[in-house]
């Protein structure tokens, strides 16, 4: 039977090989739609949940141009500051919705040359991969952190008897601690935004 303890230790082992893209592992030639979606795929594989999970679609990416949260390719090849930004996409539309990416890559979108944009985005993707290896270390604490015997949380779960209850009750503080920090997220969006 797969304890609570074992769960969180398994998770800390992937944690460690999480990919965090570097932005001198993102390809610095233009490629066409097969070719992102390819690339995204491969380098955004230890975030799938199933192994056939698709990490990015062509219907994706021509719903984030058509909503004006990601630039037009131009004559269908996309750009190393293209992929960056679908990168950063990947990792928001679980936590926001298309319209408040959208608001948060406005000011990216609105600058007024290609290479203002380009540099912006880079600048952007440089302290997004950055923080990416801060909250990958700090995951870890907040995993071991669930652990503790000193965790308040912990002490609630084990006083069940019933390893499915506990099972549900890591699941559902997971979520209220997800869900709290999206809605810091939504906040923080709000008010600078």
């Amino acid at each position: 039977m797969v304890t609570l303890d074992k769960i969180i230790e398994n998770f800390t082992k992937e944690i460690k090989v999480s990919g965090i893209i570097e932005m001198e592992d993102i390809p610095n030639i233009d490629l066409y739609m097969d070719q992102v979606t390819t690339f995204m795929d491969k380098a955004l594989r230890n975030y799938k949940r199933y192994e056939d999970d698709k990490i990015l679609t062509k219907t994706m990416i021509n719903n984030y141009t058509k909503a004006k949260i990601f630039p037009a390719p131009i004559k269908k090849k996309y750009s190393r500051t293209h992929v960056m930004l679908l990168i950063m996409i990947y990792h928001l539309k679980a936590v926001l919705s298309i319209r408040d990416i959208g608001i948060l890559f406005q000011p990216v979108l609105i600058t007024k040359s290609k290479e203002e944009q380009e540099t912006f985005i880079q600048n952007i993707y440089e302290g997004f991969t950055k923080v990416q290896m801060i909250i990958q270390q700090n995951m870890q604490s907040v995993a071991e952190g669930l652990q503790s015997t000193a965790n308040p949380a912990k002490d609630v779960i084990d006083e069940y008897q019933d390893e499915k209850a506990k099972k549900i009750l890591l699941v559902l503080l997971l979520a209220i601690r997800a869900n709290a920090e999206k809605q810091l997220a939504e906040r923080a969006l709000d008010l600078y935004f």
